[in-house]
């Protein structure tokens, strides 16, 4: 057998009851209703908002975005004065929809645009471009998906008397530019419904608002169409105010009026009915042709396919567009294969390094305007953060970087790197960064040491987080329906991902090109690069969680860029999610294959290998933490990065997802601050906790690593949640199924749940866990844990002390 990636499989914790309890009222499927509480939607006024968004609900965007109305005042004394307007955009498919939104918005204006270039000027508004706009006599500067980085350009063109609107959507600065207006919806709350917009989310608030207050009406649609495909090109999350515009925008896209649009969907071959067009379409088709012009070719070319109103000029450019997008695939294929044989001959043990670091050579020329789609294939391949670099022959390099994992934040890590760059930005998914090839190992550097402080060697997998799991004779088409309910979907939103275990391989076999055959045809040495399989229940499954089922049938299976992995074994755990496919006139289920694992069930009559070797060796590995003697300070803290600015000597900052604090390079206090977990050999000087750890025995394992008479523990008490009791039983019993022993201070560490706990989950279970002292029940155990995370620090200081509390137990 080949190979199987390893991946993290998360399975959401199941609520029937409440599952049953939501159905009923809203009238929907209890499979459907689990969903959407795994999607956080808890009551039937949610679930459905949620279906069914209401435009009325939603606030005034004034009320959000303050300087909207200024905004829109500048542009419509530009308009009425006919001052000329320039429009300052970026050469991704969010900065292109934007710049010819606002170039539609604004016509019969004089009003121009520019975007940089990606080769020679990289990202966002220049000092250059705001000189040359000056001399043209340009008197108002609109940036769109860009700006909100660039103080100096900005500065610059207030010093020259121009006026400055940025409408952005990438993380903030510690420092604003000195714009007359920003319209950046990361300045609002979390829960505001607009928080989570593309660029051309912003833009398209602008337009509106401008076109309400000059009565204009000609712009809607239009308008709406490329807001859609911008939005979902920039993997904005489709959630909120996204949720509500993509789902009206995706039904007018196959009739429409944007010439541009029509042409790359005839060209893409999309020739079905607005039902069937779906967010992938776009993620998949639209946004890679329009981002290829933007990454190897001339974004003006971009901006004429979306703002000409000739289907014979949009034909001719989309069919351009196409040949470009060829050639991007061509391109990206090629330097992936250069960076896969690059960490082959390097030999990394990923889960140490927890960090991919690569640079392409000038001889091998890595084209930046790829590097980032190849980045984003490796994270995914790899499951964990990826940083590529490009160098040219000047000795100038341009890089990419892609999250892999949550766990890791690469805006932060390139805050965290920001004195090496010469220019950089992105948010927690993504970012790109340009420095002097003199400053890449030290960036090696810091990436590694920033990884290794933040990542643990277990996360580095793939992660496929998984909503339910099904037998296959579960899925129908009556379910695949009701499932579209919860259409758009895509980034914030994901289709609904289910799992089945112990099924069996009937057929398989591998399909397509290699990767990056040319023209999509590959000789007869070339390995082909997916896998379709044909999978079924197996014979001794009678029913499935859900419940009684019909009877077994194959189901057909694709696991895309998967051939790697053939031949699979007779029986495979998959997790996948489900579609679709129209065959003349019938409609047949497929499985889209996200993850494959060897068959965890065991088979009757035989016990597992792990419950083997359980039964030669204890369950339990426990050590209790020795006795400390030591006087603590303590202090109360709401903002750990009020404490920052004058903290000295080491730190160890740990708690229940805990903040990234950024440090500034230009400190003079020596200061190092680790996360987490201690490293090895190294003593700190104060513990800062976010949360309490998940037991006292955690809290005196890291007491125990600090030095000095009286060292600081700074607390904050975060909140931590904590599963029902049969959740827990089920965790456990899944984790035994895999593991033969339980390592308990490790477990409850990852799972935030104290020793005795997961004891007490054990028992409950059947297991004697005669290792571990007494405990109490199930449901006793929980709310002692629950007094644990609830308790100050006075009853904490007492606890360490020795003195019993009424509320904690020294097991909690």
């Amino acid at each position: 057998m080949a190979a199987i990636l390893e991946q993290r499989w998360l399975l959401q914790p199941e609520d029937q009851p409440r599952a049953r309890q939501l159905a009923e009222a809203v009238g929907i499927s209890p499979l459907l209703a689990q969903i959407l509480l795994n999607r956080g939607l808890r009551s039937p006024a949610e679930v459905r908002h949620y279906l069914q968004p209401d435009p009325s609900c939603l606030p005034p965007p004034s009320r959000d975005f303050a300087d909207l109305p200024l905004a829109v005042e500048l542009l419509e004394k530009a308009l009425r004065q006919q001052e000329p307007i320039a429009i300052c955009g970026d050469y991704d498919a969010d900065g292109m929809t934007s710049t010819a939104l606002l170039l539609r918005a604004l016509r019969g204006t004089p009003v121009v645009y520019r975007i940089p270039s990606r080769l020679t000027e990289g990202y966002g508004l220049n000092s250059r471009m705001v000189q040359e706009l000056h001399r043209e006599g340009v008197r108002l500067i609109l940036t769109v998906d860009n700006g909100i980085a660039a103080h100096e350009p900005i500065r610059l063109a207030k010093e020259l008397g121009l006026a400055v609107i940025v409408t952005d959507h990438h993380d903030l600065p510690s420092q604003l530019p000195p714009a007359d207006a920003i319209l950046n919806p990361k300045q609002l709350p979390e829960s505001s419904p607009y928080r989570g917009m593309a660029g051309v989310g912003v833009a398209y608030l602008l337009a509106q608002a401008l076109a309400e207050r000059r009565g204009d009406e000609r712009l809607g649609r239009v308008a709406l169409e490329l807001c859609t495909v911008g939005t979902i090109a920039d993997l904005a999350p489709l959630t909120g105010v996204n949720r509500l515009w993509v789902q009206q925008g995706l039904a007018l896209l196959p009739t429409s009026q944007v010439a541009g649009i029509r042409a790359l969907l005839a060209v893409m071959g999309m020739t079905g009915s607005p039902e069937e067009l779906r967010p992938e379409w776009v993620g998949f088709g639209l946004g890679p042709r329009i981002n290829a012009i933007g990454r190897i070719g001339r974004p003006a070319m971009g901006i004429q396919l979306l703002t000409t109103d000739d289907p014979q000029q949009a034909e001719k450019l989309a069919r351009r567009c196409e040949r470009l997008n060829q050639v991007r695939q061509e391109m990206c294929s090629r330097i992936e294969a250069e960076a896969l044989e690059q960490i082959a001959q390097r030999g990394w043990d990923l889960p140490q390094e927890r960090v991919l670091i690569l640079l392409g050579t000038p001889q091998q020329r890595w084209h930046k305007g790829v590097i980032g789609l190849v980045a984003a294939r490796l994270a995914e391949r790899f499951g964990c953060p990826v940083f590529i670099g490009s160098q040219s022959r000047q000795g100038e390099i341009t890089g990419s970087a892609r999250q892999g994992i949550p766990e890791f934040d690469v805006f932060q890590a390139l805050e965290f790197c920001k004195d090496l760059f010469t220019k950089h930005g992105g948010h927690p998914a993504a970012g790109g960064f340009s420095l002097k090839a003199e400053n890449w190992p030290l960036l090696e550097k810091r990436l590694r040491q920033l990884a290794q402080q933040r990542l643990q060697p277990e996360q580095i997998r793939p992660l496929v987080q998984i909503d339910l799991e099904v037998a296959l004779a579960d899925l129908t088409l009556d379910l695949y329906q009701e499932l579209q309910r919860l259409q758009p979907c895509g980034i914030g939103n994901p289709e609904p991902v289910f799992c089945s275990r112990n099924l069996q391989v009937l057929q398989q076999q591998r399909f397509g090109p290699r990767p990056g055959a040319v023209g999509g045809v590959s000789s007869a040495e070339d390995a082909p690069s997916h896998l379709k399989l044909l999978l079924q229940d197996p014979p001794e499954s009678c029913r499935s969680p859900l419940g009684a089922r019909a009877r077994r049938r194959p189901l057909w299976a694709t696991v895309w860029r998967g051939a790697a992995a053939y031949p699979l074994p007779e029986r495979i755990d998959v997790a996948y999610t489900l579609k679709a496919r129209r065959w003349e006139d019938e409609t047949q289920l497929e499985l889209e294959i996200l993850g494959i694992r060897p068959a965890q069930a065991a088979s009757p009559g035989k016990s597992s290998p792990s419950q083997q070797r359980r039964d030669l060796s204890p369950l339990l590995l426990y050590r209790p933490a020795p006795p400390l003697i030591r006087p603590l300070r303590w202090q109360v803290v709401d903002r750990f990065s009020d404490l920052l600015p004058q903290a000295q000597g080491t730190i160890l900052f740990y708690g229940f997802r805990r903040p990234t604090l950024v440090l500034a390079p230009e400190r003079r206090s020596p200061l190092t601050l680790d996360y987490d977990r201690p490293q090895a050999g190294r003593r700190y000087d104060q513990l800062w906790l976010w949360s309490w750890p998940p037991s006292l025995e955690h809290l005196k394992w890291l007491l125990h690593c600090l030095s000095g008479e009286a060292p600081l523990i700074a607390v904050h008490q975060q909140t931590v949640p904590l599963p029902s009791a049969a959740t827990l039983q089920r965790q456990l019993r899944h984790y035994l199924q895999t593991y033969p022993q339980v390592d308990l201070l490790r477990l409850s560490q990852q799972w935030w749940l104290s020793p005795a706990l997961l004891v007490a989950g054990l028992r409950s279970l059947g297991h004697a866990c005669p290792e571990f002292g007494p405990t109490g029940s199930l449901e006793e155990e929980l709310e002692a844990q629950r007094a644990w995370y609830r308790s100050s620090w006075e009853q904490v200081a007492a606890l360490l002390q020795g003195s019993p509390t009424p509320l904690l137990r020294y097991g909690a």
